[in-house]
């Protein structure tokens, strides 16, 4: 038997791994694509972004059930999210300025985070779209599976499922096609509201589950023509299997760590309320050492790619802090005036 508590309570390195997963994917660090099995673990770093989904949704169904006030979480989201935000965009937006112009409407697409679902000409994170998209559906799928049969979860899993079909062949897909392993996180806490404990063979299932998802994504990799894996979804969809076992088997690992090495669990403990800034931050990082690049002002070795990735986090977690205390103090300050 298993907690639920010992397994949700690295929900934090879940986090500060898949950042720094979709860090390496996003780089050009060696090996290249499917060149080895650590190719093929670069490679699929983009699945950071369903480890995030996954752990979304235990998060907001431990805060709405907690207090169920949209309002409040939804502000307090706000908060933790658009400043650090809006710093590395507003930068990101400049830069795009001169080097080769914006136009305004895209300038506001941007800042509203809505630049990839309107399609605009200058796009640039396209999750802090998805994010506000997942928030909202939060608000509904939370209420609706608290307690709920299972005849009840299976209809809304699909539900969720069907939103993808309208994005078939677009590639707001990646976005909508995330919102079933959004319900299964809500699921999954919802069990662990209810069960203290998580039996062995159910954690057995969703490991067993977890691996031959990846049985199934390597073979898609493999055999099926790229066009058709953009058009389906079919890099995303094998993440319902994935990622719950995934996320267990990283609490398991996790907690033998914890036992020998606590100091590096306290590490990604504490990069994993940064991934914000991390996935931002590099993001953009990456972007103009990629134009400096393709303007030969730069060679781009694996040292330099290697210095570069580092920087990015450590800014990251500098912006994380500044932010964090500049928002304390503006929270403090009329609660001191009154």
């Amino acid at each position: 038997m298993l907690r639920y508590r010992n397994i949700t309570k690295y929900r934090s390195v879940w986090m500060a791994l898949a950042a720094l997963w979709i860090l390496y994917y996003h780089s050009s660090l060696p090996p290249k694509y499917y060149s080895s099995f650590l190719g093929y673990v670069r490679f699929f770093g983009f699945s950071g972004v369903d480890i995030f989904v996954f752990a979304s949704g235990l998060g907001c169904y431990h805060s709405l059930t907690r207090h169920y006030d949209p309002i409040a979480f939804l502000k307090k989201r706000i908060i933790r999210i658009l400043p650090s935000y809006y710093v590395v965009l507003t930068a990101w937006l400049i830069y795009q300025h001169l080097r080769s112009g914006i136009s305004v409407s895209s300038v506001f697409a941007n800042y509203l985070c809505v630049d990839f679902l309107a399609g605009a000409d200058f796009q640039t994170l396209w999750y802090m779209n998805g994010v506000w998209i997942y928030y909202l559906f939060a608000l509904f799928l939370v209420p609706l599976c608290q307690n709920a049969s299972l005849r009840r979860k299976i209809l809304l899993f699909f539900l969720c499922a069907a939103f993808s079909v309208p994005f078939f062949s677009d590639i707001r897909l990646m976005l909508f096609s995330r919102l079933p392993l959004l319900f299964l996180g809500i699921c999954f806490a919802d069990y662990g509201a209810r069960h203290e404990e998580i039996p062995a063979r159910l954690a057995a299932a969703l490991i067993a589950l977890s691996c031959l998802g990846w049985g199934l994504l390597v073979y898609i990799v493999k055999c099926v023509p790229d066009d058709r894996i953009w058009a389906y979804g079919l890099y995303w969809f094998p993440f319902i299997l994935i990622a719950p076992g995934l996320c267990i088997v990283l609490s398991l690992l996790a907690a033998c760590l914890d036992k020998v090495a606590p100091q590096i669990i306290r590490g990604c403990t504490f990069l994993g309320g940064c991934t914000l800034e991390i996935y931002a931050v590099h993001a953009f990082a990456f972007q103009v050492f990629r134009d400096a690049l393709s303007g030969d002002i730069l060679y781009g070795t694996d040292k330099r790619w290697l210095l570069l990735s580092v920087l990015s986090v450590l800014f990251a977690v500098l912006l994380a802090r500044v932010m964090a205390r500049l928002t304390a103090k503006t929270q403090k300050q009329p609660t001191q005036q009154t």
